[in-house]
This record gives structure tokens, sequence and C-alpha cells, in this order.
């Protein structure tokens, strides 16, 4: 009989704890890039074939990261190679 109540009472706690675990783990953030070369920044459980940065727990250190890995073009046009 106590060993029934222990085992039960195991179950639950570790039931009670991965729960905990799982809600904890939250929203992250990763950077993508797509095939036109644009990068953006969304909420992801995990790492995607797109991904170029992350996870990021915050959107901010997302946003930072994209700055980093993905510069904005310039708005001049490319000037040709001299011979």
């Amino acid at each position: 009989m106590k060993a029934r109540r222990l085992i039960g009472l195991f179950i639950a706690i570790i039931f009670v704890l991965t729960t905990v675990l799982a809600f904890a783990a939250g929203d992250s953030y990763v950077v993508i890039k797509n095939k036109n070369g644009d990068c953006s920044v969304i909420k992801a459980q995990e790492k995607t074939p797109k991904t170029i940065a992350g996870p990021f727990k915050t959107k901010e250190e997302a946003q930072k990261a994209k700055e980093k890995e993905c510069p904005k073009k310039s708005s001049e046009p490319a000037k040709p190679p001299k011979r």
C-alpha cells in the first residue's frame, strides 16, 4: 500500500516538474533570411532551416543579431570594378 502511494506521488511530482519546465521554456526568437536575401526576426521554438542566428530569449537580442548578421544594403548603386 505504501509502495503504491510512493510511486503515485513520484509520478505526480515528475508530471508537475515537466509541466513547469515546459512553460518556463517560453518563447524564443530567431533571425531568418528568405530567398530574396531579406532578414527578419520571428518567434520560434527551435531553429528552422532558414535560421542564420539564434535562438535568443528576447526580441531585442535578436534585433541586435539581425543588424550584425544582415547589414542594410546601401541605397547607392554598385560601382563597377576598376580595370
